[in-house]
C-alpha cells in the first residue's frame, strides 16, 4: 500500500517553508501538484530542490525551524506531566478538589497551541488556589521528578532514597535523586492511595 500524499512531514515542511519565507505559495503548490500527479515517492523537500525552488540553505533553515518546533512541543509535554503531578499534590494537601483540578486541566487542554499556561496559573485565575498555596505545592513537588541532563528523559524518583545514584536507561548518564520536601507517608499517599 502506497503512502498517501502529501504526508504529514511534507505538510509541515511546506508550512515551515512558507512561514520562514524560504518558499512562495505558488512554488509550494507546484511541488505538491508534481508530487501528486506523478505519484512521487520523493519527499517534498527533494522535489522542491530539484525544481530549483529552494536551495540547501533554505532546507537547512526549514530543518532548524522543525527542530525549534519539536523542542517547543517537548517542553510543553514536560510541563503537562509536571502539571499532572502538581494537581495530585494540590489535592493531597487539601488545597483543592479533584473537580477543580479537572476543570483547570480541561481549560489548559482547550487553549490554542501557541498559548500555553501552567496549571497553577489557571487555578489562581479561577480562584481555586492562592499564590501562597502554589509555592507550597511547588516546594512539595520538588525532588519527585528528575530529568536526565543528557537526553531529558523524565524519572519519577519517589521510591528512591534522596541522594541515591541512578543511571538513565536511555542514554546511560548518571542521575542523583535530590532531597525532597515530602515525607515517606506523603510520598506513598501521592502515588499509591486511591483518591477520595
Amino acid at each position: 500500500m502506497t503512502e498517501e500524499r502529501p504526508s504529514k512531514t511534507d505538510i509541515l515542511f511546506g508550512q515551515l517553508a512558507l512561514k520562514t519565507g524560504v518558499l512562495e505559495k505558488r512554488q509550494l503548490q507546484e511541488g505538491l501538484a508534481l508530487q501528486e500527479i506523478q505519484g512521487e515517492t520523493r519527499p517534498l523537500g527533494q522535489i522542491l530542490l530539484d525544481l530549483g525552488h529552494i536551495n540547501s540553505e533554505g532546507v537547512d533553515q526549514i530543518v532548524e525551524a522543525q527542530k525549534a518546533l519539536l523542542a517547543k512541543k517537548r517542553s510543553r509535554a514536560k510541563a503537562e506531566k509536571e502539571d499532572n503531578l502538581f494537581g495530585k499534590v494540590a489535592m493531597r494537601l487539601g488545597f483543592c478538589t479533584g473537580a477543580q483540578v479537572s476543570d483547570a486541566l480541561e481549560t489548559q487542554e482547550n487553549l490554542p497551541a501557541h498559548r500555553f499556561m501552567r496549571l497553577g496559573d489557571i487555578m489562581v485565575i479561577k480562584g481555586s488556589l492562592t499564590t501562597d498555596q502554589i509555592r507550597k505545592i511547588l516546594d512539595m513537588q520538588k525532588g519527585l521528578i528528575v530529568y536526565c541532563g543528557s537526553c531529558d528523559t523524565q524519572y519519577n524518583v519517589l521510591l528512591f532514597k534522596p541522594g541515591a545514584s541512578l543511571q538513565c536507561y536511555r542514554c546511560g548518564a548518571s542521575l542523583r535523586v535530590p532531597l525532597r520536601q515530602t515525607n515517606s507517608n506523603m510520598d506513598q499517599t501521592l502515588y499509591f492511595d486511591e483518591e477520595d
